[in-house]
């Protein structure tokens, strides 16, 4: 039986948009037929460009600064803001929130979903790097990356013992050998991250973070999470392909608090096309 008639038709396409045009011909120098699949990539690498192309963040440009009432007010009914709370979007920065992870469910459309989710924002208060999705990107990249080295280190032999007499779900052993051992894994990281790091490879973990300067390359940055119970405040009801979800700030961040409750979202039309 060949690769693909082991497939679920949902597997199949999942594996198919992914394909790029060097496997694909790969494949058909192996003597698949690969035309349906072509399709199905082709078709799926359209959609993306398109949703690329959606997003214009300069279109908030004028809000950087100064803000109407009308703005002010369509932010505060998004985010269902009380009177009392209304007039501290006139001086919250606003800021880009570049996603270092999230629920899986939040990269695929679905404005139906209500059931909440989580996400890891990134982002910056400091003038020169707020908006410079360069620097969001790239920062966010080597978290990502200092997260799966800790996650990937194999298990020593004292974890192997543990998890063999399934000492794991101890209670007593969680706070005990358990945080040590934890500790132990990012001894290898710069020391003003390794705090960071150990929680943010907790996904049920809610936490807010400055980070040090072997991450921020000298900016004010913070990293925290958020909790989104609807997912239609997304544009096109997803994590956009650049991964940036512009918010005003309305207080400023507090360590190990993530920012829910301050992170107004603005409605993706005032950035959409």
């Amino acid at each position: 039986m060949g690769l693909l008639s082991k497939m679920t038709e949902k597997a199949t396409k999942e594996w198919a948009q992914n394909l790029t045009p060097e496997q694909i011909e790969e494949y058909e120098r192996q003597g698949m037929d690969m035309s349906e699949y072509k399709i199905i990539a082709e078709e799926h690498q359209a959609e993306q460009q398109r949703l690329t192309d959606a997003i214009n963040l300069s279109m908030l440009d004028k809000y950087k600064k100064n803000r109407g009432a009308n703005f002010i007010d369509e932010v505060a009914k998004f985010n269902k803001m009380s009177e009392k709370r209304k007039p501290k979007l006139e001086t919250a920065p606003l800021v880009y929130g570049r996603v270092v992870q999230a629920h899986s469910a939040l990269f695929k459309s679905n404005p139906k979903n209500k059931s909440g989710a989580g996400i890891v924002f990134l982002f910056a208060l400091d003038d020169a790097h707020r908006y410079d999705e360069e620097w969001l990107a790239k920062t966010a990249n080597r978290i990502a990356e200092m997260k799966e080295s800790v996650i990937n280190q194999p298990d020593s032999m004292m974890e192997k013992i543990c998890s063999s007499l399934n000492l794991d779900n101890n209670f007593l052993f969680s706070i005990t050998i358990g945080s040590m051992m934890e500790k132990k894994k990012v001894k290898f990281l710069p020391e003003d991250c390794r705090s960071f790091i150990r929680t943010l490879c907790n996904d049920s973990s809610t936490f807010g973070y400055k980070l040090g300067e072997s991450l921020s390359d000298g900016a004010d940055a913070w990293c925290a999470t958020f909790s989104l119970h609807d997912q239609s405040k997304l544009p096109m009801a997803q994590i956009p392909q650049n991964r940036i979800i512009p918010f005003l700030l309305s207080e400023e961040p507090q360590s190990f608090r993530g920012v829910s409750d301050v992170a107004q979202l603005i409605p993706p039309a005032y950035y959409m096309k």
